[in-house]
C-alpha cells in the first residue's frame, strides 16, 4: 500500500512540474517562443565597424531558442549567424533576427557612414541650415527639390533581343525546393529553402557590347515565397506569383547584379503583355525608377510551371532602384517608401483622415502587425510621414491651390502627372489610388509617385469594370475617363469608387490640367510606337507563349471574357485585342486630354 502511494505521489509531482510519464519515456512540455526583442534597435557605424546584437526571447524558458539573421542591404552591413554586424559602406541596412520557433521577429536599423561623413543624410540640400532638424516639423522644405530627368526622351522603339528558333533555347529558369511555399494569410507566405539555375544558351539577352553576359547561372543557393493576394489563387490556382531572394548578388539575363526578384505568372492576362506593355509606358514618362524585366520559361523541380516575367525587385536604392535614402535612426526627415493597398495582409499601416486611404509602411519597416517596432524613433518616423500624407489630402479637399502654400508645395506634380497618364491610358482597374500605389518621400523631394506597378486587369481585361465601378453605358472600353472620375477606397462604402480623391481634386486645379496637357503632348509620339513594341515583344516570345497555352498555364487565352465578349482561340487573338483597345484608348484620349 505504501509502494502505490509513493508511485502515484511521484506521479502527481512530474504533472505538475510539465513531465508527462509513459512506460519507456519521459517527455518535457513545450514552451514556446511568444515573442523577441534586439538590443540596441537602431545604431549607427563607421565602415569597418563591428556591432554584436543581442537578442532576448519571451517568455525566457522557451524550449526553441534557435534564431535566423539576415539583413536587407548586404552592400551596407552584413550579419553573422551569431548576430555580429559588420559596416562595409555607406548606407542603410535593416539586420532581422527571426525565432525558428513560430517566427517571431525583431529588427535593428543600422546606419554606415564613410570614415570621414560628418553624419548628413546624402539627400540634404546645401541651403538648409544644418544646425536645425529638419524633421522636427512636417512643413519644413529644403531650399531646392530634387527634378527629375526626361529618361524617356531617347528610348527605342522596342528592345533589341536576338531572336532564338527552338523552344529549348528559349531562357529558362530552373526552380528546386524539398517543399512549396505555403500560404498564411492574405498577403503573407512561408520561405523556403531551395536552388535556381538561369539559362539562356543562344544568348537571347546578351547586346553586341556585353562582355561578361552569364549564359548560365550554374546552380544557385536562394530562398524563395508566394507572393501577391487575390491573384495568386485566381484561374484555380494554376499558376503562382514567386519573390526569389538569392544567396548572392548575382546578374541575371543582362540585369543589373541583385538578390531579390519577382516572377510573376501574369496567369489573369492572355497575352502575358499587359505588365510589360505598362512599365515601357512607364518608361516612356519618364517616371523615376521602372524596373527591368525578361520572359523565361519556368520549371519547377523538373515540372513545366509555365511563361514567366523575371522582373527587379520593388527596393529602394537611390542610385539604381526607387530613388530615396532611408532615413536614418534619430531623424524624421529623410527616405520613406509607402503603399496604397486595401488588401488585409500582415504590413503595419496608417488610415488617411481625409480620404480614408489605408497605406502601408514599406521602408523603414517598422516591423509588422504581430512584431511591431515600437521605438521611439519608429513612432516618431511613422508620425512624421503620416503627418506630411494627411497634410496633402487636406490641402488637396481644401482646394488649396496656391504653389506656394497649398499641395503644391507637399506634392510632386511632374511623377503625380506621369503616374496618371499610365494608369489612364491602359484603364487600369487596380489604378487611381487604390491598389499597388506607390509614394515616396526623401529629404530633398516632395511626397513623389516613383513607379507604377501591377496591369494584369487592364487595357480591357476586366469585364466588371462598368458594373463595379458604376460607369455610364458605353463607357466601360476604350472611350471614357476612369482614373480621372474614380478615385475611392472600393471600400468601406465606396463601393463604385465615387467618392472623391487625389485625382478628382487634381482636376480642379488649371495648374494641373495645364501641366497634365503640356506632359502628354510631350510623351504622346512616343505612345503611338505601342504597337510596334506589342509586335516586336510578341514575336520574340512567340515560342514560350504557345508553350503556355498548350501546357495549360494560359486558360484566359481560349474562352469568352471580355466586355464586349471576344472568343479566344490563341494567346495571339488575346494580343490583337489588347493592341486594337490601346490604340482605340490613345485616339480617344489625345482628344479628351486636349479638350480640358
Amino acid at each position: 500500500m505504501k509502494i502505490r502511494n509513493i508511485c502515484h505521489l511521484a506521479l502527481y509531482t512530474l504533472a505538475f512540474a510539465g513531465v508527462s510519464c509513459k512506460p519507456d519515456e519521459i517527455q518535457v512540455a513545450t514552451v514556446s517562443v511568444q515573442s523577441v526583442s534586439v538590443q540596441p534597435a537602431s545604431a549607427s557605424l563607421k565602415e569597418g565597424e563591428t556591432l554584436q546584437l543581442e537578442v532576448v526571447i519571451s517568455p525566457s524558458n522557451a524550449t526553441e531558442k534557435g534564431v535566423e539573421w539576415s539583413t536587407n542591404n548586404d552592400k551596407a552591413a552584413i550579419v553573422d549567424a551569431k548576430g555580429l554586424v559588420t559596416a562595409l559602406a555607406p548606407g542603410a541596412a535593416s539586420i532581422t533576427v527571426k525565432t525558428r520557433d513560430g517566427g517571431h521577429s525583431a529588427r535593428c536599423r543600422v546606419t554606415v557612414k564613410g570614415p570621414d561623413d560628418p553624419g548628413t543624410d546624402p539627400g540634404t540640400n546645401p541651403g538648409t541650415d544644418p544646425g536645425t532638424n529638419p524633421g522636427t516639423d512636417p512643413g519644413t522644405n529644403p531650399t531646392t527639390y530634387r527634378t527629375w530627368d526626361d529618361t524617356g526622351a531617347s528610348l527605342p522603339d522596342y528592345p533589341t533581343y536576338n531572336t532564338v528558333s527552338s523552344l529549348s533555347d528559349f531562357p529558362r529558369i530552373d526552380i528546386t525546393w524539398e517543399k512549396e511555399t505555403q500560404r498564411l494569410a492574405e498577403g503573407e507566405y512561408t520561405w523556403v529553402d531551395g536552388t535556381v539555375r538561369f539559362r539562356d544558351p543562344k544568348g537571347m539577352y546578351k547586346t553586341a557590347n556585353e562582355k561578361d553576359y552569364e549564359t548560365d547561372s550554374q546552380v544557385l543557393q536562394m530562398r524563395i515565397r508566394g507572393r501577391g493576394n487575390t491573384s495568386y489563387d485566381a484561374e484555380g490556382g494554376i499558376k503562382h506569383s514567386y519573390k526569389i531572394k538569392l544567396a548572392d548578388h548575382r546578374k541575371v539575363f543582362g540585369m543589373k547584379g541583385d538578390k531579390d526578384w519577382m516572377l510573376l505568372a501574369d496567369v489573369q492576362d492572355p497575352s502575358l503583355l499587359r505588365n510589360a506593355v505598362a512599365l515601357r509606358i512607364a518608361r516612356m514618362v519618364s517616371m523615376p525608377w521602372t524596373p527591368k524585366y525578361r520572359a523565361a520559361e519556368v520549371y519547377f523541380n523538373g515540372q513545366y510551371g509555365g511563361c514567366y516575367l523575371l522582373v527587379e525587385a520593388k527596393e529602394v536604392d537611390r542610385e539604381n532602384k526607387i530613388p530615396i535614402t532611408v532615413v536614418e535612426p534619430g531623424q524624421t526627415d529623410g527616405g520613406y517608401l509607402l503603399e496604397i493597398d486595401n488588401k488585409g495582409d500582415y504590413d503595419r499601416y496608417f488610415r488617411t483622415e481625409t480620404f480614408q486611404k489605408k497605406i502601408k509602411f514599406k521602408d523603414p519597416e517598422f516591423g509588422d502587425r504581430n512584431n511591431p517596432d515600437n521605438s521611439a524613433d519608429a513612432q516618431a518616423q511613422m508620425k512624421f510621414i503620416t503627418d506630411y500624407v494627411n497634410d496633402v489630402e487636406r490641402l488637396l479637399k481644401e482646394r488649396s491651390f496656391d504653389p506656394e502654400t497649398g499641395y503644391q508645395s507637399k506634392l510632386d506634380l511632374y511623377t503625380v502627372i506621369g503616374n496618371y497618364i499610365v494608369h489612364e491610358l491602359t484603364m487600369n482597374v487596380d489604378g487611381g489610388m487604390r491598389l499597388s500605389t506607390y509614394f515616396a518621400k526623401d529629404k530633398d523631394t516632395k511626397l513623389f509617385m516613383p513607379l507604377v506597378w501591377d496591369f494584369d486587369l487592364s487595357l480591357g481585361n476586366c469585364s466588371y469594370i462598368g458594373n463595379d465601378f458604376n460607369l455610364d453605358p458605353g463607357m466601360d472600353g476604350p472611350k471614357g475617363w476612369f482614373i480621372k472620375i474614380r478615385g475611392g477606397s472600393f471600400e468601406n462604402g465606396d463601393w463604385d469608387g465615387s467618392r472623391k480623391s487625389y485625382y478628382q481634386y487634381l482636376f480642379e486645379d488649371p495648374v494641373f490640367v495645364q501641366a497634365l496637357k503640356d506632359r502628354w503632348n510631350l510623351v504622346k509620339p512616343r505612345l503611338d510606337k505601342i504597337p510596334a513594341f506589342i509586335d516586336k515583344m510578341a514575336e520574340y516570345n512567340t515560342l514560350a507563349y504557345d508553350h503556355n497555352v498548350s501546357g495549360g498555364k494560359n486558360p484566359r487565352a481560349n474562352r469568352s471574357y471580355y466586355y464586349p465578349p471576344d472568343n479566344f482561340t490563341t494567346w495571339s487573338e488575346a494580343v490583337a485585342y489588347m493592341k486594337n483597345f490601346y490604340t482605340e484608348r490613345l485616339a480617344w484620349l489625345d482628344q479628351a486630354i486636349n479638350s480640358l
